[in-house]
Order: structure tokens, then C-alpha cells, then sequence
């Protein structure tokens, strides 16, 4: 009885270890989650505020410049040669200023940038000369293209009066930081607001050091965690007033430094670019380990700049559109010729490779990439990289530029990003992100195997005690059993027979008893 009992005892306890490791394999990660959802949520005064307003990583930005090695053969006509230059590297230094929090459960934020060249990880100094397309000029012939002849003839003589031509040459730190341009000066008075560019000088990243991108509101993950860092509104807008329809003037997705939690590879991640005027998709590209964590790679889908039903409503200036892997921007530039593409058209058509001399694309170095941390939805590693293009017009009216084939003409490109996380953040990645998985596979073997080993040994034996079956360390009664039975099969009973001896025989013995025994 007390061995039943026993064994009752084992079998609950096998049972009840077992429905621990249900609920572990139903309830641990949603509990888990809550607890970190908690921690991610912004705000005032909590730890991932601090973090969040004083990012601790440290961004670069490396500027490469397409320098033309054939200016007068281009100018007659030829194919640009192109040498690429670079990098230049600025160590940049981000701050959320200008911090507001909302009752709808968002928070407004500025993010100010500061940028300082690197020399010692730059390739040459900020005074390297580069030759290059004279940008303002190409831009004021652009924008006369399809006007009346007599529009086309006073930029033909305001050019000739200026002496501008379509090649100039000035060094990075021009480039980068403005340039004066008398073109712009003159434009500023002459031209609509709407196509009127806001600096009387050039430069890629002019007014840009120390400012800001623009006013993001979003929301804090308060109440709904699944909106954790999405816009809501941009300069006050939740559409843009850019592009032909309603959905492609939509601001979606995060401003790129965060994306909510639980990302799975079938997840459709949107990155708002204040610089490309719209929200770029992402997309699964693969699995990778980074920092000791799996994160999973997403990057823009191959067709994100082509000519799509649902690219159609960027298509503003045409038909016939650009498409093929570069997206034209310039209705959001001030009229500006201003293509956008991957670095070395990565991912273009082979038409605008071919069109110069000098292009290389390689995924592993032109690809846009963000590596996210599924849980959290942090990334890990990402780099922002896009190329400048401008669109070479063909007016033969304007002789400056007469000669000049019709062509998408590469200038600079740039990646921006982060390959390095402070080794703190990194150890509380890992702890949001390994330690559940750990301690859930962990609890999961120990309840079910535990529990399973307990329940099918008990049930073996109660079984094997049942049916009295031969298993001696299922079966207690089996050998007291058996043990009596043979030892009452081996007592004689009776007379028993002569046993008969085999082998080797006695010579001393006969087949006669007594005379054997006289």
C-alpha cells in the first residue's frame, strides 16, 4: 500500500511538472515581454529616457566623391571617367533637444547633429580638390528645359556673363560645408519661392552641422507597445504634399533609431527619410549573429526605386519616369535635378552603369542594411547609404552645357551608421534578448523530461505490477515470485530416478550393488 501511495506521489508530481512546462512553453515569453516592454517604454526621468535622449553610440558619416579624370573629352561629348575618392570620415554626435511630452501618449523631439572630421580614418584632408559637376549651373539649365526658347536664350547670356561652365573644382570641405555660388545669389531674387533653394551658397551639408532634421512627434509605446517610436506627425504633418496620392504622402514607419518589438522575419519595417522625402519599406533580408545576438537583417526591397503600379504615384514629373533603380527627387528639392540611387547604382539598371566609366556595385559595401534585435527592436548595426546623382539636361540653346550628353551623372555617395555599440548596451541587449531564451529552453527540458521520465516510469510500473510481468526493476513482486516457484520445482518428490553418469566411468563400480558394496 505504501508503495502505491509512493508511487501516486511520483505521478502527481510528474504531472504537475509537466503542466509547468506548458505553461512555460504558452505564458514565459509574454511574461517576458511585458517586463521589457515596460523598461521600453519613453519616459521622463526613466533609464531608457537618458538613453534615449543622449544616444550613446557613436554614428560616422564617410563622404566618397566620384572625382571626372577626362573634363574636356566629357565636355565634347564622351563618357565620364570617374575615380572614386574617399572615404571622408566625420564622427557624429547626436541630442534629442526641443523634448515634449503629449496626452496622447506621444513625445515631440528635435534631434541635433554635430559632425567632426576624422582625419586619421579619412583617406585625404578636407582641402583634397575634387572636379565635379557645377550642380547650381546644371540645375538653372535644368529648370528652363522644356521653357519657351527666349527663357532658354537668358540663361544661355546670364551664364556666359558669369563665366559659368559645367565643371568645377573645389575641395571637400567646400563641397561639404557651401561654397559661394553667384547663380544661387541672383536666384534667390529671381526665382518662385517654390523653386527658390534657402542658401545663397552650395554645399551638401550646408546649415547642417549643429542643426537639426525637423520636429518628430511619436509615440512613447504607453498603452500600446506596438506603436513604440512610429511617427505620428512630422513638422506638424502626418502627410507630405510631394508626391500624387494620398498613400505615398503618408509618413510611416520610425525615424530609423528604433522600431517596435517582437520583428519577425515576415515583418514589414518602414524607415521615414526626411531627405528623400517619403518612408522607405524594409524588408527580411537574413539571419546573422552580431554581438553575440541573433539579429535579423532587413534592407529595401530590390524594387523600391523602379517603375511599379505602386511606385506610380512618385512619378510626378512624367510619364516616362526614371524608375530602373534610380527615383528622382527633385519636386522636393526646389526643382533641383537631384537623383537618388545605391551607391554605384547598386541595384539599377545596367543602362546607368554603362553610361560612365567607374562603377562597382557590391552588396556588401552599397547596400542599405539595418540589423534589428527581434525582441527589443533595437538595432544593432546599420548603415544608411545612398548615392547623389544629378539628372544631365540637353538643351542645345544654352551653350554651356550644349555639348553635354543627356545622362544620370554620379556626384557623391555617403553611408551613415552605426558598426559599434557601447559595451553596457550591448550587455543589456544581450540580456533582453539571450537570457529568456536560455532560461525558457532551460525550464523547458527540465519540466518536461523531469515530469515525462516521472509519469511513464510510474505508469510502467503500476503496469508491470498489474500483469505481473517480467521486469524485475518495474516489478518488485516479479522476483519474490519467481524465486518461490523454482525453489519449489528444485525439492525431490517422491522416488526419483537413477541419474544416469555421463563422461568418465568408476573402474571400482560394477552394474552389481552388492557386490560392489562387499
Amino acid at each position: 500500500m505504501r508503495r502505491i501511495q509512493c508511487a501516486g506521489c511520483l505521478g502527481i508530481l510528474g504531472i504537475v511538472l509537466l503542466i509547468l512546462g506548458g505553461l512555460v512553453a504558452g505564458l514565459f515569453d509574454d511574461f517576458i515581454n511585458q517586463i521589457i516592454y515596460k523598461e521600453l517604454v519613453i519616459r521622463s526621468g526613466s533609464d531608457m529616457y537618458q538613453t534615449w535622449k543622449h544616444p550613446p553610440v557613436v554614428p560616422h558619416l564617410r563622404m566618397y566623391f566620384f572625382n571626372l579624370t577626362n573634363k574636356q573629352e566629357f565636355l565634347d561629348g564622351s563618357k565620364p571617367v570617374l575615380q572614386e575618392v574617399g572615404p571622408y570620415c566625420y564622427r557624429e554626435h547626436w541630442e534629442k533637444i526641443n523634448i515634449g511630452f503629449h496626452n496622447n501618449g506621444t513625445v515631440s523631439y528635435e534631434t541635433q547633429k554635430h559632425y567632426y572630421f576624422e582625419r586619421s580614418h579619412s583617406s585625404g584632408s578636407e582641402d583634397d580638390v575634387i572636379v565635379t559637376l557645377n550642380i547650381p549651373m546644371l540645375a538653372a539649365v535644368s529648370q528652363v528645359r522644356f521653357k519657351p526658347r527666349l527663357a532658354q536664350l537668358a540663361i544661355d547670356s546670364l551664364l556666359t556673363v558669369l563665366k559659368e561652365e559645367p565643371i568645377v573644382a573645389h575641395t571637400v570641405g567646400e563641397f561639404m560645408w557651401g561654397y559661394d555660388d553667384p547663380l544661387l545669389k541672383i536666384a534667390k531674387n529671381l526665382l518662385p519661392p517654390e523653386e527658390r533653394m534657402p542658401f545663397d551658397k552650395f554645399g551638401f551639408f550646408i546649415n547642417r552641422n549643429g542643426s537639426t532634421d525637423g520636429l518628430f512627434n511619436v509615440f512613447t509605446g504607453e498603452g500600446d507597445i506596438t506603436r513604440y517610436t512610429t511617427i505620428n506627425t512630422f513638422n506638424h504633418k502626418k502627410y507630405l504634399d510631394f508626391w500624387k496620392t494620398e498613400e505615398c504622402n503618408m509618413i510611416n514607419g520610425t525615424d530609423g533609431s528604433s522600431f517596435p518589438p517582437g520583428v519577425t522575419e515576415d515583418s514589414l519595417l518602414y524607415m521615414f527619410n526626411e531627405n528623400l522625402c517619403r518612408s522607405i519599406p524594409l524588408t527580411f533580408w537574413h539571419s546573422k549573429e552580431t554581438f553575440g545576438m541573433k539579429a535579423l537583417r532587413f534592407s529595401p526591397p530590390r524594387n523600391v526605386f523602379d517603375v511599379t503600379p505602386e511606385n506610380d504615384c512618385y512619378c510626378v514629373g512624367g510619364p516616362p519616369c526614371l524608375g530602373g533603380g534610380v527615383f528622382n527627387i527633385s519636386t522636393c528639392k526646389f526643382g533641383s535635378p537631384t537623383v537618388v540611387s545605391w551607391p554605384h547604382f547598386y541595384q539599377a539598371d545596367r543602362k546607368y552603369r554603362e553610361a560612365v566609366v567607374g562603377m562597382k556595385p557590391d552588396p556588401e559595401k552599397h547596400a542599405m542594411y539595418i540589423d534589428v534585435s527581434p525582441r527589443t527592436g533595437s538595432p544593432l548595426s546599420a548603415e544608411a547609404r545612398l548615392q547623389i546623382n544629378v539628372a544631365v539636361p540637353h538643351v542645345p540653346v544654352i551653350k554651356p552645357a550644349a555639348m553635354l550628353r543627356e545622362m544620370i551623372f554620379p556626384v557623391v555617395w555617403f553611408e551613415d551608421g552605426v558598426t559599434e555599440l557601447p559595451s553596457e548596451i550591448v550587455e543589456l541587449l544581450q540580456v533582453a534578448e539571450n537570457v529568456p531564451e536560455v532560461t525558457k529552453s532551460s525550464l523547458l527540458v527540465a519540466f518536461f523530461v523531469l515530469g515525462g521520465v516521472l509519469v511513464l516510469g510510474v505508469s510502467l510500473s503500476l503496469l508491470a505490477e498489474h500483469f505481473d510481468l517480467p521486469l524485475p526493476f518495474l516489478n518488485p513482486n516479479y522476483n519474490s515470485s519467481k524465486s518461490a516457484k523454482d525453489k519449489a520445482s528444485d525439492r525431490p518428490q517422491g522416488n526419483s530416478p537413477k541419474r544416469e553418469l555421463s563422461g568418465h566411468s568408476n573402474p571400482a563400480m560394477t552394474d552389481d550393488g552388492d557386490k560392489d558394496a562387499a
